[in-house]
């Protein structure tokens, strides 16, 4: 099995939906999540990826959740790391950051200027037109509320969803795209073992592109771990690109 290294691998995707509209068709999204920065170790992966982004400028960030392993203690070297991202960034949390403790990861992500939407939205102009973009808080530990989360906001959201499961609740909004994470691409992978264990223990969606409830889900590999080991799971850093187009013709490179 092979250890952790400082680069990930850059995924870029296109995702085609009756529910983007034509003005943000080409709007670019960055991907980051499960970034599971660990006490004693230099987030070199996270500066590698924020450098990356930096240099392919999209439209906006989203990070979904898992920031921590359990301590808060690396949190400053988070927000010195996401300091440096120049691109807009959006983010919500995930399961480890409220067993570390979610009120300090809100911090910290707030000091490094993310606006952190936890069961909240906001409305962006993205090239001259709006788009809603949702933080759904973590569904793992029972901190996420679909209801409050949409108040307000009509069809063809992006949302932030630590666990790609909720993309089952989301129907009756009509996301356009929940970006997710949690599963680190099954962290240590065999072709039809490690899908079908998945599935057993409730994680049907462990990487890319998939149409739930009329949606689509994203689920990213992420760019950590709690524990520092991955095989045939690398490491991403993810672009996604909106195409207004017919549901079903998605693609992932």
């Amino acid at each position: 099995m092979k250890r952790e290294r400082a680069a990930a691998r850059l995924v870029e995707v296109e995702v085609l939906s009756k529910r983007v509209p034509p003005a943000l068709d080409g709007v670019r999204i960055g991907h980051l999540s499960d970034l599971h920065v660990r006490t004693g170790v230099r987030p070199r992966r996270l500066e590698a990826a924020v450098a990356t982004l930096n240099a392919l400028r999209p439209d906006l960030v989203a990070l979904t959740g898992d920031y921590l392993c359990l301590s808060t203690r690396p949190l400053p070297r988070l927000t010195r790391a996401l300091r440096a991202l120049e691109v807009p960034a959006f983010a919500t949390l995930g399961n480890h950051d409220h067993w570390g403790g979610a009120r300090a990861v809100v911090r910290a992500l707030e000091a490094a200027s993310m606006r952190v939407l936890v069961n909240a939205s906001v409305e962006l102009r993205v090239r001259g037109a709006p788009l809603s973009v949702v933080g759904l808080d973590d569904a793992v530990t029972g901190h996420h509320d679909p209801d409050r989360a949409f108040r307000g906001v009509g069809p063809g959201a992006i949302v932030l969803s630590h666990d790609p499961k909720s993309a089952r609740l989301l129907g009756a909004h009509r996301p356009a795209l929940v970006l997710s994470g949690h599963t680190h691409g099954g962290q240590v992978y065999f072709r039809r073992v490690t899908p079908f264990l998945a599935a057993r223990v409730g994680l049907p969606f462990l990487a890319g592109l998939f149409e739930v409830e009329g949606a689509h889900l994203y689920v990213s590999r992420g760019l950590g771990a709690a524990l520092p080991v991955r095989f045939n799971a690398p490491p991403e850093v993810t672009v996604l690109t909106l195409r207004a187009a017919a549901l079903g013709s998605s693609r992932a490179a």
